[in-house]
């Protein structure tokens, strides 16, 4: 498996990389340090924002090395571009199974939960993703809690990747049925559920209607899960969590795995 760690070398970015090796355990895992930098305007710097960024990431991939299991490799790459078309760019061109990233670095608003940077990478990349917050606990998750409304079709496709891993089968899934109004197909809804009947055969699963229909009732409904996951193309799912996560109020530390076909 071939796992992408994006780091701008912020303290979000290092408990990821904690909770990364945590996450993997044993499993054989080539990990990838990614970071990317916009190319400085004009001449100004002379280079020394690459000098300095190239020392941080090998200071970086030199203290990780240390820490892998025998069975488990690391590289680095530096890339002078834009955030979201360097990550897009080197998945297209290489085998990537998932990208983990902190929920935001360090030029992001002290007062949201979700960086741009995420935001970008989360929406814009056909990748599952692993979403680890600064205050996220770093544990391999027990119970882990899955918004849906009905409104995208289910496929088992978006469980490809996590479905390999070790501790997937030893999991307590907790399906939140987040009610739809602008839906109301129940054959649609029992054929999405047979498939979800199929895929989550080998696991424990249990349906669980949404008690809370507030403004944070999705996040309400994931106050005790380890992880939430949810399918980016589940637009109404995903807009809600992306709203409720940056609402002051709410302090997140549950990590989101954000999953593309």
């Amino acid at each position: 498996m071939q796992v992408l760690l994006l780091t701008d070398f912020s303290e979000n970015a290092k408990i990821m990389q904690d909770y990364a090796l945590n996450f993997f355990g044993k499993e054989d895992v080539h990990f990838i340090l990614f970071h990317a930098m916009k190319p400085c305007k004009g001449s100004a710097c002379e280079g020394v924002c690459s000098s300095q960024r190239h020392k941080a990431l090998t200071s970086n991939t030199e203290k990780l090395q240390q820490r892998l299991k025998p069975n488990q490799t690391l590289t680095k790459v530096f890339i002078k571009n834009n955030l979201v078309d360097a990550v897009r760019n080197y998945i297209e061109k290489n085998s990537i199974d998932m990208i983990i990233m902190g929920g935001k670095g360090i030029t992001s608003d002290k007062n949201r939960q979700f960086g741009k940077n995420t935001y970008d990478i989360v929406t814009k990349i056909k990748c599952p993703i692993l979403v680890i917050f600064e205050n996220s606990v770093i544990k391999i998750p027990g119970r882990i809690v899955f918004p849906l409304d009905y409104s995208t079709s289910f496929q088992h496709k978006y469980f490809k990747t996590i479905s390999k891993l070790n501790f997937w089968k030893t999991i307590n899934l907790s399906i939140l049925e987040v009610p739809n109004r602008m839906l109301n197909n129940l054959m649609f809804q029992k054929t999405n559920k047979h498939k979800i009947s199929k895929t989550f055969k080998e696991i424990n699963y249990q349906f669980k209607p949404i008690e809370n229909k507030g403004e944070n009732g999705i996040c309400d409904g994931c106050l005790d899960a380890d992880m939430i996951m949810f399918m980016a193309k589940n637009l109404s799912i995903s807009n809600q969590i992306f709203s409720q996560l940056n609402a002051k109020k709410l302090n997140q530390q549950t990590p989101l795995l954000v999953l593309h076909a």
